[in-house]
């Protein structure tokens, strides 16, 4: 069984210790059969048999939640379905606005159901910078940006592609 290979997982303030026992792990990777990984009743703590693996993370509030936020991480990380959801919708709108100038804030928002108030907000959001909208679409965005933040900001976010990355929380590219 692959659990047999750790010995033990430490979760710190600033960091992840996984130790494992590196010689089950060689058998492991030499294609002996995981059956070869549960033999054997040397003690987990010895210090020659135990490999300690340290990756630097922390845990952060996003939103009403807790997040474990590993740094440097090459993963994939899935994008926010609701800063998805916000900023297809500002794109429809101002789509919608563009190809009907007859078209006012009341009537699109009786179309939506959604206030005019909310509209105005979502109109500001088609010019956001492309690479703020490309982390996005990527989840690539700072963990503390949802929904519910960008939609808060929404009037406040400025012409400036800089500043608005400094507004949101984006590293200077």
């Amino acid at each position: 069984m692959l659990i047999a290979l750790l010995s033990r997982v430490d979760l710190k303030p600033d960091r992840v210790e996984i130790k494992m026992r590196w010689r089950r792990l060689v058998e492991l990777l030499q294609a002996q059969s995981t059956e070869a990984t549960t033999q054997g009743s040397t003690s987990d703590m010895e210090s020659e048999d135990v490999l300690t693996l340290t990756v630097k993370a922390r845990l952060q509030r996003v939103g009403r939640e807790m997040r474990m936020l590993v740094e440097n991480s090459d993963q994939k990380t899935s994008a926010d379905p609701g800063l998805l959801r916000v900023i297809a919708r500002a794109h429809n709108i101002h789509e919608h606005l563009m190809q009907s100038t007859g078209l006012t804030l009341r009537a699109i928002g009786s179309n939506e159901r959604i206030t005019p108030g909310y509209i105005s907000r979502l109109l500001r959001l088609p010019l956001l910078a492309p690479d703020i909208v490309t982390a996005i679409v990527n989840g690539k965005n700072p963990p503390q940006l949802t929904a519910k933040k960008l939609m808060r900001l929404a009037l406040e976010i400025p012409i400036d592609w800089t500043e608005q990355r400094k507004l949101l929380g984006f590293h200077p590219i």
